[in-house]
């Protein structure tokens, strides 16, 4: 009888093994069949083989003393081995391979251990500014592509981050950012390229995320973007993780600081892409920011965030950028418009900035308020046409307040509505409303080199907002801004620049 078992086995053995000399991934799981029937078969034999009744028969053959059953088990040892190597190599493909995710947070491209990553980003913003009451055509209603944005953000080697954002709607600087961000440590991280330098709060704010179309007062006596070399960090309250946060601002950490050094562009500058450094001095950025109750448990004071930022520089003949209204971007001070055609005035000598700043979001609530004192030197001629030095000390501040009436939480970032927008299911969306209040002073000095006719030395604006956030990507925005002006009227009316009355509205798409 096992004489009989192993001519059987033989034979299961030869047919399941022929041709396993070219095993392909397509034959494993059949050849995985037959070695499993083969082994029911053997249990079988072995089984039947056990219950026979004894009788003297002839010395089975073993496996030792037969050459072919030792042939047949070389062989069976020889397909586990290629289909332990074949599940390794397959497994070391497996962690070759990249993950592609597309969802809410957009689309990004990374490598299977985390270490690498690229996030595909975009923004497009379209505006439309109608003005009412302008007897003299100051302002002109227009559609206009605000930003065309599609960028490129992520890491390398787990702790190098970067960013470059190309925007096609501006004119000659079309890339706004373009940075490296070395964050081995969180507690200190080295940015160095084209960024925002860490000054004024707005500005710091995500350029999709604000609460109006456009920037308060004090967001323009600070720099737009600069290139130069920042050192920043973030400390957690004992116990808790300290998050990495690239890029020039943090909001999620306990306390951040940033310490920087750029070549200096003016109050709402921003270097064209190939432009070179004007002069050797440079401008010395600071800021440090806390949340003060964060990790703390009083959950309306968690999103409490106190601040200070500063600047010192000492630029050589640098052009002044003109002033203009925060929403209806309508030129109110130009330091073209001089006495008896002199050259426009420029920035020359010990130049600073100071910036306390806050926020405060709870719930659906939210506010900002932030000041500026900027103080620098002009050199130009006054109406003798006499080279003279003049002190600006300028001035800026702005509160705004904002409520999501919808519920969602407030936020210095992006809000998300709990329902996308889908009327035919009932769904709206997110709508928050938002109002604020901002002014900008210009020293009286100032008109010794320019037109007191021609430019305002206050302006004044009040804005009521409406956002509705279609979904984590879409917004609709629509701002109803006044502004009321100190003098700058043209020399036919005297007096003060007739009051600015603008609606504007954006269309919004952010990913």
């Amino acid at each position: 009888m096992k004489h009989l078992r192993y001519k059987a086995l033989t034979a299961v053995i030869q047919l399941s093994l022929l041709g396993i000399d070219n095993v392909n991934a397509a034959d494993v799981d059949a050849l995985e069949r037959r070695i499993r029937e083969l082994e029911s078969r053997l249990e079988k034999f072995e089984k039947a083989a056990a219950l026979a009744p004894s009788a003297p028969v002839a010395t089975p053959v073993t496996s030792e003393a037969n050459p072919e059953v030792q042939k047949l088990t070389r062989k069976v040892n020889t397909l586990e081995r290629k289909l332990e190597v074949q599940d390794e190599v397959t497994s070391a493909n497996f962690v070759k391979l990249p993950k592609f995710e597309a969802g809410t947070n957009g689309f990004k491209i990374s490598s299977h251990d985390g270490k690498n990553e690229v996030r595909i980003r975009g923004a497009v913003q379209t505006d439309g500014r109608f003005f009412s009451e302008d007897p003299y055509h100051l302002s002109t209603d227009r559609f206009e592509l605000k930003q065309a944005r599609v960028w490129l953000e992520g890491k390398v080697f787990k702790d190098i981050y970067f960013k470059i954002m190309p925007d096609f709607a501006a004119s000659g600087n079309i890339l706004p950012d373009a940075y490296l961000d070395y964050a081995y440590l969180p507690q200190a991280s080295l940015l160095v390229g084209k960024f925002k330098p860490s000054v004024s709060l707005e500005r710091l704010q995500g350029d999709s995320d604000g609460t109006f179309l456009e920037r308060a007062f004090p967001t323009y006596l600070a720099p737009n973007r600069d290139v130069g070399v920042q050192l920043h960090g973030a400390f957690s309250k004992s116990g808790f993780t300290t998050e990495v946060v690239p890029g020039p601002i943090d909001a999620k950490n306990t306390l951040t600081y940033q310490v920087g050094v750029m070549n200096g562009s003016g109050d709402d500058g921003s270097p064209n892409n190939d432009a070179k450094a004007t002069y050797d001095s440079k401008e010395f950025v600071g800021r440090l920011f806390a949340h003060p109750f964060q990790h703390t448990g009083y959950k309306w004071l968690n999103g409490l965030g106190l601040g200070v930022a500063g600047t010192v520089g000492d630029p050589n003949a640098q052009a002044l950028k003109p002033q203009a209204t925060a929403l209806g971007r309508t030129t109110f001070l130009d330091y073209t418009k001089t006495y008896s055609s002199n050259a426009a005035p420029v920035s020359n000598g010990d130049q600073y900035r100071i910036y306390p700043q806050a926020y405060w979001y709870a719930g659906p609530f939210g506010v900002m308020a932030e000041y500026v004192a900027s103080s620098q030197t002009l050199r130009g001629k006054d109406k003798t046409k006499k080279a003279i030095n003049v002190r600006q000390d300028n001035t800026a501040w702005q509160i705004l307040a904002s409520y999501v009436v919808t519920g969602e939480d407030n936020s210095f970032g992006a809000i998300r509505p709990i329902q996308n927008f889908s009327p035919l299911d009932g769904q709206w969306g997110a709508l928050q409303f938002a109002a604020r209040w901002t002014e900008l002073d210009i020293d009286s000095g100032t008109f010794k080199l320019i037109d007191p006719t021609k430019a305002a030395f206050r302006a004044t604006a009040w804005t009521f907002g409406a956002n509705w956030f279609l979904n984590s990507y879409a917004t609709i925005r629509a701002d109803y801004e006044q502004t009321h002006f100190d003098g700058g009227a043209t020399a036919i009316k005297g007096g003060d620049r007739p009051t600015e009355h603008v609606f504007a509205t954006r269309f919004q798409l952010s990913f």
